[in-house]
């Protein structure tokens, strides 16, 4: 017999309580980053995660990828569901970016939900 759950909602096996499956900002993308930065990306190896965060400047903003010390690697630009994915961090959202490649003239990750 089955039963009703809302869209996005299912029973875990394993307890009573609604696991939430999609919420809008279970995001996934693989991109370049803009603007790399030579210094912050030449210790960078395959698999480092970065933080995904908004980064300010007057009235612009921007998503940067930030390395362990706080170094700013390069920027999250130009690319579909970039907007979605600003106002799922700007709610409370987390993500990282995990390094797929990097050189010194180009970095890219794969942007996951932490």
């Amino acid at each position: 017999m089955g039963g009703y759950a809302p869209k996005g909602v299912r029973q875990a096996a394993t307890s009573r309580r609604p696991v939430v499956l999609e919420d809008g900002c279970d995001l996934r993308f693989n991109v370049d980053l803009v603007g790399v930065r030579p210094d912050q990306v030449k210790g960078l190896e395959t698999g480092d995660a970065l933080l995904v965060q908004i980064s300010e400047n007057g009235k612009w903003r921007s998503l940067v990828c930030v390395a362990n010390d706080g170094g700013v690697v390069g920027t999250l630009a130009a690319f579909q569901g970039l907007a979605q994915l600003i106002a799922c961090v700007e709610i409370g959202a987390r993500y990282i970016a995990v390094v797929e490649f990097a050189s010194a003239t180009r970095c890219s990750v794969e942007v996951i939900r932490a």
